[in-house]
């Protein structure tokens, strides 16, 4: 088994020290060869990134384990997709990011050696992935709220976060038509519609904390959709409530469906984010389903206890 772990010198908490230290403790815990790699501007303009050398590092590697979080997840899975190495290359998460909707919804383990302890069991669940205009993104995409805050972050932290949804109160939600493919195979077209909220997702939760698909199946070929329509802006405390807590089903302005693909128009140009970053703004945002990963989760409980089951392919 080669292993290559993946670091992002851009996130917060990277340094030259914790990429050694993480090094060797990998080498230790697999017990098996561990290269390293980093992530890098894809062109010129920064827009984006991609492993470094890709083509080069990713030559029989049978586990690449991303450091950092939903962002740099993103990176590896889009840069294992250009390769064509989805799903033959397994993905490990060591989470050391802001945002990590897989540990929340997958109940990956948050500390280095058990991650990697995780790892080395090559456990196996199936993650869907998926296209905005063509560019894979795993966890979630999203146009409304969460871009206009994120375009407006001061810090890289969950306080921070919190801090500018206080400051920006006075949101004004754009005005967007929805087309979508359900389940069934049918086609639905969404007259246009200011919404505070307009999320496509494939885990539970959003933002690490946010629990806004408790029903979401991560290997159905389908997204869960979420829209919160516009509201007055004295009821806005009241959304953010519903956002924190989950209970969605308790207000009229909220709407949840499953969507195989999903064409968004905004009447205006507006922002997209996808899995905690921003992406150039569009006049449309074509979301489809394009693939899967083998994403390594720890062992559940029942199966600990005798054989375990083989990984999903």
């Amino acid at each position: 088994m080669n292993y290559l772990l993946v670091f992002n010198p851009k996130a917060k908490r990277y340094s030259p020290a914790l990429e050694t230290s993480l090094w060797q403790e990998a080498r230790r815990i697999l017990g098996q060869p561990v290269a390293v790699a980093r992530t890098v501007p894809r062109g010129a303009d920064g827009n984006g990134y991609v492993i470094a050398g890709a083509a080069e590092v990713l030559r029989d590697v049978d586990c690449v384990i991303a450091v950092g979080g939903d962002g740099t997840v993103n990176i590896v899975l889009s840069t294992l997709a250009q390769h064509g190495l989805l799903p033959q290359v397994s993905l490990g998460v060591i989470p050391y990011g802001t945002g990590n909707n897989l540990v929340r919804s997958f109940g990956l383990e948050r500390e280095s050696g058990k991650a990697l302890l995780a790892i080395r069991q090559g456990h196996t669940t199936r993650l869907d992935i998926g296209v905005v205009n063509e560019q894979h993104y795993c966890v979630n995409v999203s146009i409304g709220l969460f871009a206009h805050l994120m375009a407006r972050r001061v810090t890289n932290s969950l306080l921070g976060y919190t801090y500018e949804t206080i400051r920006n109160l006075g949101f004004r939600p754009w005005p967007v038509r929805i087309r979508y493919t359900d389940a069934t195979g049918h086609q639905v077209d969404l007259p246009s519609q200011e919404y505070i909220v307009s999320i496509m997702l494939n885990t539970s939760h959003y933002g690490s904390i946010l629990h806004m698909a408790p029903d979401a199946v991560s290997d159905d070929g389908l997204f869960d959709v979420k829209l919160i329509r516009a509201t007055p802006r004295l009821l806005y405390p009241l959304i953010f409530a519903l956002l924190l807590t989950g209970q969605y089903a308790l207000s009229r302005h909220t709407m949840t469906f499953r969507a195989s693909q999903l064409e968004l128009l905004p009447d205006v140009p507006c922002g997209c984010e996808m899995d905690g970053e921003l992406i150039p703004t569009q006049a449309r945002y074509g979301v489809r389903m394009a693939g899967h990963v083998r994403l390594l989760v720890p062992v559940p409980p029942r199966s600990r206890a005798g054989t375990t089951p083989p990984s999903l392919a």
